[in-house]
């Protein structure tokens, strides 16, 4: 349970999501709760990267690497260095092995596979050694969950830091009111761990909803956007995962849930947390309900947020920040 320390009637809540393993996107998370003055920070899902970038070591004492479709060469350690700085605030795992490592490497997917979870769960370690002091500090409490993008396995890492409380498929209160979160997703073309059907993801719901005191004071925390609002929208992609173009321009369409849009529509709560199209920031109501997406720039290194006032169980107002 989380109280507000001069027990007030308003708190503020930070929510911002999408962080795909930026290390300076995380960073300035945990700074938002000092400089907006947050009483709450609240990440919601895709915490983590999406790839690893490996950097070979030469004989002759260089690296090589590609990025974006190219090679680049790096020739001296500070190059690898501010490299590596670079690639990690994109979101990235940059790894420095042996050339003959590296063509290993690329005939073994399982040991890919190995050294990213490795990878992942190195960085969520150093994300949480970095969050610990700044958090005790401020007195402030920090939750998240994970989104269809993560691997299952950090739930476990979240759940056992102390530092940042896990939220997946609970119900928990924040100064009065619930909160019901999860990170799972209908089905998209990416065929990502955490994604299921629209009849599936609402069995995964509903439970949490039976345990709401007052679903019309509570806040739904889930990932993807309810269907149809200016929160899912995304471009259109054909059967190669390539954008769809018409008269020049991409095609724009709704990729969020349509069981989301159902069960915010029927039970009404204050307040609609989401994530997951980076293109859908912005705000919708849906009847009483406000709903949120903060977006996602991670891959530029700039963090998206929402600073959400609650006072009396209602929605004051809503700031989206971008810094």
């Amino acid at each position: 349970m989380f109280r507000k320390k001069d027990h007030s009637d308003e708190f503020t809540i930070f929510f911002a999501t999408d962080v795909h393993g930026s290390n300076v996107c995380f960073k300035k998370f945990i700074g938002a709760a000092k400089f907006y003055e947050a009483d709450v920070l609240l990440l919601g899902g895709d915490v983590t990267g999406k790839m690893v970038v490996p950097i070979a070591r030469q004989a002759d004492g260089s690296h090589l690497t590609s990025f974006a479709g190219k090679k680049v060469r790096l020739t001296t350690a500070d190059q690898v260095s501010d490299f590596e700085r670079r690639i990690g605030d994109m979101g990235f795992y940059p790894e420095v092995m042996a050339e003959e490592e590296f063509q290993e490497l690329r005939e073994q997917p399982e040991k890919q596979e190995r050294l990213f979870h490795s990878l992942i769960e190195a960085r969520l370690e150093q994300w949480i050694d970095y969050a610990r002091p700044r958090l005790s500090n401020q007195g402030v409490k920090c939750f998240a969950a994970p989104g269809n993008d993560d691997s299952f396995f950090i739930d476990q890492l979240l759940g056992e830091s102390g530092v940042i409380e896990l939220l997946e498929g609970r119900v928990v209160e924040l100064d009065g009111l619930e909160i019901l979160t999860t990170g799972w997703s209908n089905e998209t073309p990416w065929k990502t761990e955490r994604e299921c059907s629209e009849d599936e993801l609402k069995q995964r719901i509903l439970p949490m909803i039976d345990q709401l005191a007052e679903p019309r004071s509570a806040i739904f925390n889930i990932h993807v956007p309810p269907y149809g609002t200016a929160l899912d929208q995304c471009p259109e992609l054909d059967e190669e995962l390539r954008p769809v173009h018409k008269g020049g321009n991409p095609v724009m369409t709704s990729a969020g849930s349509t069981t989301v849009r159902e069960l915010i529509e029927t039970y009404q709560p204050i307040l609609g947390l989401h994530g997951h199209i980076h293109e859908g920031r912005g705000t919708a109501r849906l009847g009483r309900t406000v709903c949120v997406n903060p977006g996602s720039n991670y891959s530029e290194g700039v963090l998206n947020g929402s600073l959400i006032r609650i006072k009396a169980r209602e929605v004051k107002d809503v700031h989206l920040t971008q810094g």
